[in-house]
């Protein structure tokens, strides 16, 4: 039986590496901030998973270089204060090599306020965000698409169906409104522009006036750009109500979360998705990670989208961490993530560089089907 094992099926959650008092001087730390509690908690744990069994798998194989990976995990439950708090106390506490995994823009830009990457120059990998806001700090390394990648996708895939007469429906937030900015602008590049573009409040989940709103336009196509709370009731106003739209949303929803919630009602929503579809695993990365989660005997169900992303995310800085060299430090480990040009990660491309931070642009739609399954 394997220890991880043993510790997810006692505990019930990802947050296995996170044993301040077993760290050996021969450990390298990661840590991660993300919302493990809160309305974010689902996706945060699952994204944890991922990571711990990456890290576990480095480890059974002899970690790098001799070396342990441990991963500290802090629950920020998606407030930005929190967020502070935690980095600082793993800066002051646990010195580690990098984060990952944090999630939200207005979180991460949030640490600017004490400059806590630019004075400890320590690597952020796989923000949770494709705020365009973030790609000018050179601490974050990105492995998400941006948003604007997935709303031209997204667009894409409306004009091969003809739909020209499209609601957008977003979160009140710093990434709600770039994704509307974005599909003002490519929508004015084909000579139109929205039918109606309305925002939702902040987590606010009273949303009957931006459903009425919608329904009484009679759009063809809704693009609902909100965390999964809020885009969950929209999508249910909108499917309790009879509109007959195409719906497509943002990666900023959880489509595992979105069918636990709606059941039959998420059927037929697009869904941007910023890695391979893990049900299909075609991609090799995809395969690897759903075999682990075999061998470990983790509940199949587990091995959704935020799953694999921790998963690739841990992977990638285990590679940057191989290349830094010999007890490798924050500055070493940037310089071999540098160097992960067109890194093929099992049909997942890494491209990083010096200035390079943007190391995926992968896109694709997923599409809950009737039977409640997940289709690509």
């Amino acid at each position: 039986m394997y220890p991880l094992n043993r510790f997810l099926r006692a505990a019930g959650l990802a947050l296995a590496l996170c044993w301040a008092s077993s760290i050996q001087a021969k450990d390298i730390v990661v840590g991660q901030v993300a919302p493990f509690g809160g309305p974010l908690a689902v996706s945060g744990r699952d994204f944890n998973l991922g990571a711990v069994i990456a890290f576990d798998e480095i480890n059974a194989a002899g970690g790098i270089g001799g070396q342990r990976l441990r991963l500290l995990s802090r629950d920020d439950g998606y407030r930005s204060s929190e967020t502070v708090r935690h980095v600082d106390d793993l800066l002051g506490q646990h010195n580690p090599v990098a984060l990952i995994g944090m999630w939200g823009a207005e979180n991460v830009q949030a640490l600017g306020a004490k400059q806590l990457l630019e004075t400890s120059g320590l690597p952020v990998v796989g923000v949770r965000s494709g705020a365009l806001a973030l790609r000018r700090n050179p601490a974050l390394f990105h492995l998400r698409a941006s948003y604007r990648d997935e709303v031209l996708r997204i667009l894409e895939q409306l004009k091969t169906m003809g739909s020209t007469r499209i609601a957008v429906l977003y979160e009140d937030a710093d990434f709600g409104r770039e994704a509307v900015a974005d599909v003002t602008a490519a929508l004015a590049l084909r000579d139109l522009k929205a039918a109606l573009v309305v925002a939702q409040a902040k987590n606010d989940l009273k949303v009957d006036a931006v459903v009425d709103q919608t329904v009484a336009t009679q759009p063809q196509a809704v693009l609902v750009v909100a965390n999964t709370p809020v885009a969950a009731a929209l999508i249910k106003g909108l499917r309790e109500r009879k509109l007959s739209a195409f719906v497509f949303a943002t990666s900023t929803l959880d489509a595992e979360q979105l069918m636990a919630q709606l059941g039959p009602l998420a059927a037929g929503v697009a869904i941007a998705q910023a890695v391979p579809n893990p049900y299909k695993a075609t991609a090799p990365i995809a395969m690897a990670f759903q075999k682990r989660i075999k061998v470990l005997g983790i509940d199949a169900a587990r091995a959704n989208f935020a799953s694999l992303e921790g998963y690739i995310v841990a992977r990638v800085v285990a590679e940057g961490l191989r290349r830094a060299g010999r007890d490798p430090g924050r500055r070493e480990l940037v310089r071999g993530l540098e160097s992960m040009r067109r890194y093929d990660l099992g049909g997942f491309l890494v491209d990083f560089g010096p200035g390079q931070r943007e190391g995926s642009r992968y896109v694709d739609l997923s599409l809950v089907g009737v039977d409640g399954r997940i289709r690509q």
